[in-house]
């Protein structure tokens, strides 16, 4: 489920401030913007860059300390790895999709192959894939479409007028698994893809990281040459993510949030904590705030545009577990009859996550968490 704070009806959860583990020290940087420039990154924790156009951070974090060259760095061999999460596609063909950059497809052709109807007429995996011949539509190729010539404008792409773009030949789309063919499983969406491919181990856990970076809207075979730099993007931060908890690394990623909902930015910061909580050092490349150290020390600026905003969303997170004895009061004054005024404070009462929990409007605009048993008894009287 996304989040559901965005509109007010609860907040996120108070997380405490990591400290850093070391220091990563880049002096004497001199390159496009940035001149004789020193800069220190904290190790083992999630960091922004920030700044505004053309101010260089693109620069300082994927050029020099990305590369590590042009400067005197020290703490940089503290990293086993240094891995670039960036926009670039996945592939560039119609022929390279998401099920088969990270393997599942694989899985898939294998189950289809071991169906009792395609053993009988003995298909082996390699029938259920598009890119040779035997199981695919002839007419395209597999591709799905066809190129249009027109006279006076540029060409286009068509759907297949033979298989209507399902890739494939009729004898191969008769094969079944659970009443559905290959071309249906492509269509999936990963969100269908994961519950029908349950079963298949080799898939299961590809399918259900996709889904912890909010990409379940994808469809299981969606071309490469379809994906927006955001999609591939979180796509190469999910294959990340499926590695073993090996440590020591170091993420960079450029303005990773551009274009994302606020609960698809919420699910991509939970994936990068996660990064984090495994022993590496997460550094992201974002506008807009232009401030340095941890969130309770930029909203204590008293020049930031930005201090009073997140001062305010601190505040309101700092309020989640305070027990709602105003609200009640002020409802209930010495036990008297409710107030008509308080009904609809009270009535706002929503369950959340947290089990015996209640979020209740604090009359200020935000939302505070109560405890539901006793909601409900001001309530009933």
């Amino acid at each position: 489920m996304p989040p559901s704070h965005h509109f007010g009806r609860s907040g996120p959860e108070p997380r405490t401030p990591r400290e850093p583990e070391g220091w990563l020290h880049l002096k004497g940087i001199s390159r496009h913007n940035l001149q004789d420039l020193d800069a220190d990154f904290p190790l083992g924790v999630l960091t922004a860059v920030t700044g505004v156009s053309g101010s260089g951070k693109s620069t300082l974090v994927n050029e020099v300390l990305a590369d590590g060259e042009e400067t005197d760095a020290e703490g940089l061999g503290t990293f086993d790895r240094v891995v670039r999460v960036d926009q670039k596609p996945i592939g560039r063909t119609p022929r390279s999709n998401l099920a088969t950059y990270f393997g599942m497809f694989d899985a898939v052709r294998r189950v289809f192959a071991d169906t009792e109807e395609a053993r009988r007429r003995g298909y082996s995996p390699g029938r259920f894939s598009f890119n040779v011949a035997g199981g695919r539509c002839e007419t395209c190729d597999g591709e799905g479409f066809v190129a249009v010539e027109l006279l006076f404008l540029p060409g286009t792409y068509g759907p297949c007028p033979t298989c209507h773009g399902a890739r494939y030949n009729p004898e191969t789309l008769e094969v079944r698994h659970r009443d559905r063919s290959i071309a249906d499983v492509l269509a999936m969406t990963v969100a269908q893809a994961s519950e029908f491919l349950a079963d298949v181990r080799d898939a299961t856990r590809s399918l259900e990281t996709l889904l912890d970076v909010g990409l379940g809207y994808l469809r299981f075979g969606q071309p490469a040459t379809e994906l927006s730099g955001g999609e591939a993007q979180r796509i190469k931060l999910a294959t990340e993510l499926q590695r073993g908890r090996r440590g020591d690394a170091l993420y960079i990623l450029d303005e990773p949030t551009t274009g994302l909902h606020p609960a698809d930015i919420e699910l991509l910061v939970i994936q990068l904590q996660r990064l984090v909580d495994a022993g590496n050092t997460v550094v992201v490349v974002e506008h807009d705030i232009v401030a340095a150290g941890t969130p309770a020390e930029v909203a204590a600026g008293h020049a930031s545009r930005t201090a009073p905003y997140l001062s305010a969303h601190l505040a309101r997170a700092r309020r989640l577990d305070e027990p709602c004895d105003d609200e009640i009061s002020a409802a209930r004054p010495s036990g008297a009859r409710l107030r008509p005024d308080a009904v609809p404070l009270l009535q706002r009462v929503a369950r959340t996550r947290r089990g015996q929990q209640a979020s209740v409007e604090d009359g200020r605009g935000g939302f505070r968490t109560c405890d539901l048993s006793r909601v409900k008894r001001a309530l009933s009287h």
